[in-house]
């Protein structure tokens, strides 16, 4: 599966665009993640270890309106993180 970063998070990731992971779960997504990427963990996580409610989750191109982190993934699949921007 791949990953794809834009934004804070792609400055959290070291400017890499795309991770490709062999994760089974988004949770195992995020522990490999946060585990190459140590910066992305209090970007991506709050305290709880869960998703920041400022980031949004598309799966192969389709927004998933509330990730589980049990949510299956499979080789094939592609997630991209958004980050809301506010501001005026």
């Amino acid at each position: 599966m791949n990953i794809e970063f834009t934004g804070i998070l792609l400055r959290a990731a070291n400017n890499t665009r795309t991770v490709t992971l062999e994760a089974t779960t988004l949770a195992g997504a995020l522990a490999e993640l946060t585990t190459r990427f140590p910066a992305l963990d209090r970007v991506l996580l709050d305290n709880t270890g869960n998703l920041r409610k400022a980031h949004r989750v598309f799966l192969n191109g389709e927004l998933v309106p509330h990730p589980d982190r049990a949510m299956p993934l499979g080789t094939g699949d592609r997630i991209e993180f958004f980050t809301a921007v506010a501001g005026g």
